[in-house]
């Protein structure tokens, strides 16, 4: 996970906006995470009041913030975070 997801995560909480520019870098993280799944072996928890704030559980990790914040952003008919969840129980990565 890059410094910069966490602070446009960041970013996104304070002002509820991001530039396509921003947008794109997370849609590029969340793609990478999705592709390689399977070889990682944790996912960094973002703090509570990020994840509160995305109406997430306790201990979410930033790439569940990310693709909560780019289907806010740019909905799709699939949820990504959706996706990601089921793929973070699948691979058991809470």
């Amino acid at each position: 996970m890059s410094l910069e997801l966490t602070e446009i995560v960041k970013d996104f909480i304070a002002t509820k906006l991001l530039s396509k520019v921003e947008l794109d870098f997370l849609e590029s993280e969340l793609w990478e995470t999705l592709e390689h799944i399977d070889e990682i072996t944790s996912l960094t928890s973002a703090p509570i009041d990020i994840s509160k704030e995305l109406k997430l559980k306790d201990g979410s990790s930033w790439h569940l913030c990310c693709a909560v914040i780019l289907d806010a952003a740019r909905p799709q008919k699939n949820s990504r975070s959706e996706k990601l969840k089921k793929l973070i129980e699948k691979f058991s990565l809470h």
